[in-house]
C-alpha cells in the first residue's frame, strides 16, 4: 500500500555554495525525482534552502536521507512531515524559486524578522508559504525565474 506524504524542511546554504552547485542539484534532483515519483518545490532565500518533497513515504524519506548527506547545506530541520490526500506540486519533479526583490514581500509576510529565516517556521506557515510560492510560479509560467 502506497502512502502519500509531504516532507518540508529548511537548511542553511553552505558558505562556498555557487551557481554550478544549484545547477547540479536541480539536474540530479529532477532526474532522480522522476524515477522515484517525487514532486516538490525548492526555494533559496537569504542563505537558506526551503523545500517540500511529495510522494510515496519510503521514496520521500530515502530522498531526504540523501539530502542530509549533501555538504552543500547544514543545520537541516524538518518543519513538517505528514500524510496527505493529494499533492500541491504536481507540476514539477523539482520546481525552483529564488527570492528576488520583486517576490520579497511574499517571503517577508511569513517572517517575524527583517530577514527570511525558515528554520524556526511553524509547520502550517511553512506549508502555506510554499503553496503560495507555487501558485505564483504557475501564474507566471514556471519556476526557474520567479520574479
Amino acid at each position: 500500500m502506497t502512502i502519500l506524504v509531504r516532507l518540508i524542511y529548511a537548511s542553511k546554504v553552505a558558505p562556498n555554495f555557487g551557481p554550478m552547485d544549484m545547477r547540479d542539484i536541480l539536474q540530479k534532483s529532477r532526474h532522480n525525482n522522476i524515477e522515484s515519483g517525487i514532486t516538490g518545490l525548492l526555494v533559496m532565500s537569504d542563505g537558506y534552502f526551503f523545500q517540500a518533497l511529495e510522494g510515496d513515504r519510503m521514496a520521500v524519506h530515502t530522498t531526504y536521507a540523501k539530502i542530509m548527506r549533501d555538504a552543500r547545506h547544514s543545520r537541516s530541520v524538518v518543519l513538517s512531515a505528514s500524510e496527505i490526500e493529494k499533492r500541491h506540486f504536481t507540476d514539477w519533479s523539482m520546481g525552483y524559486v529564488l527570492s528576488t526583490e520583486k517576490n520579497r514581500p511574499l517571503f517577508m509576510s511569513y517572517s517575524a524578522d527583517k530577514y527570511f529565516e525558515p528554520l524556526s517556521m511553524r509547520a502550517q506557515a511553512a506549508e502555506s508559504l510554499l503553496v503560495e510560492i507555487g501558485q505564483h510560479a504557475r501564474q507566471i509560467g514556471g519556476t526557474e525565474s520567479l520574479t
